[in-house]
């Protein structure tokens, strides 16, 4: 074959070959985008279409509230040395829900017990004195998160305003400080009485919250966070009960919680002792408080029996 003619040949094959390398690429690329298509399908209905029914929940329920009781009573010097005031909080919720001298003696021996600085106690009593110095003292040396709290829980006593701790901006926060940013709201309400603003902000943070929860796969210690705060904050009618169940499945064998899930965990930098890989009380105060929320306020909403 003359040169020519070898010329011509790779000419008219040129681009038909690189035709059917750009239908290879489309076809490739059409199945990559398929494949990535239908595991978010996948994730997003095993994340939010419940799986079981009415009964077996409510069995499941049940037995998880048991074991995380066991896990508690066994943990208790624990909780009350460590005397992290927002779990202590929850405690008190869960015996106020459904009396247990377990619970309501943990808040009792934490009550008796001095606290510095002081003024946290009125998170657990509203009506525990505080001394205005020192709340303002302990605000200007916290972090953002336990400014709200502080400020919510004495208002009449703190010198900042919500405006300058950004506490009601409505689209700001994200993740852990938008949990955190609905706690602070809600003992607000409590402090000096709810409003029609008030209420419309804690519903849109609600909303925010349980509209991300659509898609978080990963049941580590903010996914029961979320979940537990909507519910104390009186919307069960935005959360799942897959959301529940998932958080029932992933209880430990000793009856608690951790923040780990797969490789995926939510808290950076966990306090001193406090491992990853074994429950902890973060995590399972969080979600025995969940589930006391969904057997002994909103059983109906979850579909339990009367």
């Amino acid at each position: 074959m003359s040169a020519r003619n070898r010329t011509t040949s790779r000419s008219v094959a040129s681009p038909q070959r690189r035709r059917r390398i750009y239908k290879i690429a489309v076809v490739c690329l059409l199945l990559v985008l398929a494949a990535v298509l239908t595991a978010w399908l996948l994730a997003y209905g095993y994340n939010n279409v419940s799986l079981v029914g009415d009964r077996a929940f409510a069995r499941r329920l049940d037995a998880a509230i048991e074991n995380s009781h066991n896990w508690v009573q066994l943990n208790r010097q624990d909780i009350l040395t460590r005397r992290n005031i927002a779990l202590i909080r929850m405690l008190q919720d869960v015996s106020t829900m459904c009396p247990d001298p377990l619970y309501s003696g943990i808040v009792e021996s934490f009550m008796a017990e001095p606290a510095r600085p002081d003024c946290w106690k009125r998170l657990l009593d509203p009506n525990w004195p505080v001394i205005s110095s020192a709340l303002n003292k302990t605000i200007e040396q916290e972090q953002i998160d336990n400014k709200w709290i502080l400020y919510a829980i004495a208002p009449e006593c703190a010198n900042v305003t919500p405006e300058q701790i950004r506490l009601f901006d409505s689209e700001r926060w994200r993740e852990r400080r938008l949990t955190h940013q609905l706690w602070a709201l809600m003992h607000l309400c409590r402090a000096q009485g709810a409003n029609d603003k008030l209420n419309a902000l804690i519903e849109r943070l609600c909303d925010r919250i349980t509209r991300s929860q659509r898609f978080d796969i990963a049941v580590v210690d903010l996914y029961i966070q979320k979940t537990a705060f909507v519910l104390k904050a009186g919307f069960p009618q935005k959360v799942r009960r897959r959301w529940i169940e998932r958080v029932i499945a992933d209880q430990e064998p000793d009856g608690g919680w951790n923040d780990k899930w797969l490789l995926f965990t939510s808290i950076k930098e966990l306090p001193p002792g406090l491992s990853r890989s074994a429950s902890n009380q973060h995590a399972t105060v969080q979600a025995l408080w969940l589930l006391y929320q969904v057997k002994c306020r909103y059983g109906d909403q979850f579909g339990l029996p009367d």
